[in-house]
C-alpha cells in the first residue's frame, strides 16, 4: 500500500516525539493508513486505546511493583488480595485484552490487500513465541502513537 505523504508526516513526528524508539514505523505506516482509508477512525481509536492499556499491563508484570506491596484491610473489613492473586487478576486482564486487540487488528487489517494482509497476519497475529514478541513491540508503538495523539489535544 503507497503510505500518503500525511500519514509519513505523523510517522516522522512520532518518531521524533519517541526519541527514535519505535520499532515497527513500516507497519504502523500501514496501519495508520489503512484507517485512514476504510474510515475506520473509531475501530483505530479503540485499538491504540487498547495498546496503550495493554503496554501498562505489562510494566506492571514485568516490575512486580503493585504485586508485592501489601496493605491494610481496608474501611470495609476486607483483606487485600495477595501478591499472587493480584498477580493472576492482572494476568487475566491482560490476556483478555490481548484477545480483544488482536480481534480489533484483525477487523482493521480486512481492507488491506492480500499482500499486506498476510505479512501482518504472519508477523503478530500467527500462534508462536515471536510473533508473540513482535505483537508485544506493536502494542508498544501503538501506545507511542496514544500518547503522541494525546498531547496535541
Amino acid at each position: 500500500m503507497k503510505i500518503s505523504s500525511n500519514t509519513s508526516k505523523l510517522i516522522e513526528e512520532l518518531s521524533h516525539y519517541s526519541s527514535s524508539k519505535l520499532k515497527n514505523i513500516p507497519e504502523l505506516s500501514l496501519l495508520v493508513e489503512l484507517a485512514e482509508n476504510s474510515k475506520k477512525d473509531k475501530l483505530f481509536h479503540d485499538i491504540q486505546f487498547t495498546a496503550k492499556y495493554l503496554n501498562g499491563l505489562g510494566k506492571i508484570l514485568q516490575s512486580n511493583v503493585a504485586l508485592n506491596t501489601q496493605k491494610k484491610p481496608g474501611s470495609n473489613g476486607e483483606v487485600p488480595p495477595t501478591a499472587e492473586e493480584a498477580r493472576e487478576k492482572i494476568m487475566g486482564e491482560y490476556k483478555a485484552n490481548i484477545i480483544k486487540f488482536t480481534n480489533y487488528l484483525k477487523d482493521l487489517i480486512i481492507d488491506a490487500d492480500d499482500t499486506d494482509r498476510k505479512e501482518i497476519e504472519e508477523k503478530y497475529l500467527a500462534l508462536s513465541r515471536s510473533s508473540m514478541v513482535n505483537l508485544t513491540t506493536l502494542i508498544y508503538d501503538l501506545s507511542w502513537l496514544k500518547r503522541f495523539l494525546n498531547s496535541k489535544r
